[in-house]
């Protein structure tokens, strides 16, 4: 799987970002608050090295991976195409929620006891939240980065693609400074998470994104290892607050996978094991995976 290069090819392909500067992987310690660092990989090899760095680096990982490098880290609602204001987006969010309160009882086979498990169910189902898709496996990122990949007539990929690398306890502590924070992951039963509740008013909602473990209500989330970024009310993608917030530590960075490198690193990580009916546990997955392997 490697290049068949020495030392110093791997090293001259390993390169950080700062914002638009090039520099040297080794000035680790000149590191700045708010700063995303961006690797670029082209092998599974390189791809698993700067993995295991930042793993080395870092108590606890999360990882996303994206079909198009720009893509920003933004919860679906606050994709919508024309509406922006912090504002409106949260009138319609409770208005999603009210439209599938009542539409929803005949394709549920139980309530939920709390409007947490309500926007997890929702999520997973692709109905627009405020939450965002991370995993706790850097193999289910790369997956979703590589399959989702832009491709053009003619199934080339036409755009590189993204793996995101998250601390997700630094986060929260830099997120939730205000109070002190000094804690783990969060969850839905944690006081520090009730400012961003779906029947809070967005007048007394938290500003920036916290992470929190979900509820683990299909087998799809299990297979995926799924966790979440929560906003609140800013609307702001993670990158952004994180350069503006000045977040500490590196807990933030970026993988970029150039568009000629995609299908050898997608084929590399297949061969491993990883497929469609490892990351979807039933007939969906097994149905891509079929498509898959014979061509379609």
């Amino acid at each position: 799987m490697g290049d068949g290069g020495g030392r110093g090819r791997r090293i001259r392909r390993y390169r950080l970002q700062y914002i638009s500067v090039w520099v040297p992987l080794c000035l680790k310690g000149s590191e700045m608050p708010g700063t995303v660092i961006t690797h670029t990989a082209e092998t599974f090899s390189e791809i698993m090295n700067i993995v295991e760095s930042f793993q080395s680096a870092h108590k606890s990982a999360w990882y996303r991976g994206s079909g198009k490098e720009n893509y920003s880290l933004t919860p679906s609602l606050f994709r919508h195409p024309k509406t922006k204001k912090a504002e409106d987006l949260h009138r319609m969010e409770r208005e999603i929620s009210a439209k599938f309160m009542q539409r929803s009882p005949p394709f549920v086979q139980q309530g939920f006891s709390d409007e947490w498990e309500r926007m997890f169910y929702m999520q997973h189902y692709g109905i627009p939240t405020r939450l965002l898709d991370w995993t706790e496996s850097p193999f289910v990122a790369l997956y979703f980065a590589l399959t989702s990949a832009q491709r053009d007539k003619k199934s080339k990929v036409s755009e590189s693609v993204a793996v995101w690398m998250l601390n997700p306890i630094l986060w929260n502590k830099w997120a939730l400074k205000d109070i002190s924070y000094n804690g783990e992951i969060l969850d839905s039963t944690k006081e520090q998470v009730k400012g961003y509740s779906p029947v809070v008013d967005i007048d007394d909602r938290k500003n920036i994104a916290v992470m929190i473990h979900g509820t683990h209500n299909s087998a799809r989330i299990v297979a995926q290892r799924g966790m979440f970024a929560l906003f609140g009310k800013g609307t702001q993608c993670m990158s952004v607050v994180y350069k503006e917030e000045k977040f500490p530590d590196s807990s933030l960075q970026k993988i970029i996978i150039g568009k000629d490198h995609v299908d050898s690193i997608a084929e590399s990580l297949f061969r491993k094991g990883v497929s469609d009916s490892t990351v979807y546990p039933d007939l969906h997955g097994l149905s891509l995976e079929l498509r898959r392997s014979f061509g379609f």
